[in-house]
């Protein structure tokens, strides 16, 4: 019999599983991923250290910095937002990568641990990635970051926000953002195209765990609770915008067997018909989160592109 899907060999064994938009059981897994990544071993040739960033309400989140070890004065910078459908918290993945690129680049990575869905639904999510950004850039001096060259990269989740932040940048006469880098990205909120009607039974992400996502993410905007008879707010969808011109220059990186697939190419079409230059990646066999399946070959094979893309961004 043949399979369903020409997925690559370290997939193949792996079955598509629905998120329910319960966010009980949701918070029982984030607190699954976050005992998992407990002591993380970090290389020998990074520096960790953590931020407590202030947010609306006298709160305050985390955020992660990793840079290249013995790194001193201005640096490139990564501000990496980490993907989980909005409700979930970094993965051990996500760490392995933030460590892989400040190695690799030479880049200072900050990784911002957001509000989560599950109990702070849009915007608040969003506010802290974008307040996250402009703090990098207020306090560049103290940090150690080049205003010049910073870079936005974000999966899955993460990827709306870097496609959300570079639109309200701009939009604002914001800080400057050299490149974004969107892997695999949620771009749109209406759930209709073909990959994600087609792909509801694929590894990694279900068209039904996407319908679930955007269920919890949105649930406290007037557009939710009109039925969708106003207008999304801004910046939730980034797909859903009237001009896509002025924006930074992008990669974009999709999987041939996700939900997301082409939602991500549409919006690389719609930078690229704005004249914003784009490099568009279809990674042939993959699922979505391949880049955090342990030990892939795909995975390994598509890392070397997106380092040299980096690189290529900040030289």
């Amino acid at each position: 019999m043949q399979p369903k899907y020409a997925l690559a060999p370290e997939f193949a064994g792996q079955k598509g599983v629905t998120l329910p938009a319960n966010r009980f059981i949701l918070r029982l897994i984030d607190a699954g991923l976050r005992w998992q990544r407990r002591n993380f071993p970090w290389s020998d040739a990074v520096v960790v250290r953590r931020h407590r960033l202030p947010i609306a309400g006298g709160t305050a989140i985390d955020v992660l910095e990793v840079s290249p070890k013995g790194a001193s004065g201005a640096l490139p910078t990564l501000v990496d937002y980490h993907g989980g459908a909005f409700f979930l918290s970094a993965m051990r993945g996500h760490l392995e990568y933030a460590d892989h690129y400040a190695r690799e680049t030479g880049c200072r990575v900050f990784v911002p641990e957001y509000r989560l869905s599950i109990d702070h639904p849009f915007p608040a999510g969003f506010d802290d990635a974008y307040g996250t950004f402009e703090w990098i850039h207020r306090e560049a001096a103290t940090l150690g970051v080049d205003r010049s060259r910073v870079v936005l990269i974000g999966d899955s989740a993460g990827g709306a926000f870097v496609a959300g932040a570079t639109q309200r940048a701009l939009d604002q006469r914001g800080p400057a953002i050299r490149a974004q880098i969107l892997i695999y990205p949620v771009t749109d909120h209406e759930s209709k195209t073909e990959s994600v009607r087609r792909f509801l039974d694929t590894p990694g992400w279900t068209g039904g765990s996407n319908v679930n996502m955007w269920k919890l993410y949105l649930r406290e905007t007037e557009y939710a609770r009109s039925g969708g008879t106003v207008p999304l707010p801004p910046y939730a969808a980034p797909l859903h915008r009237a001009s896509f011109s002025g924006l930074p220059p992008a990669f974009v990186e999709v999987a041939e067997f996700d939900p997301l697939r082409d939602e991500g190419i549409a919006y690389a079409r719609a930078l690229e018909d704005a004249g914003v230059p784009v490099e568009l990646h279809v990674v042939e066999g993959g699922i979505h989160g391949y880049d955090l399946v342990p030990e892939s070959p795909l995975a390994a094979k598509v890392l070397e592109r997106r380092i040299e893309a980096i690189r290529r961004f900040i030289a």
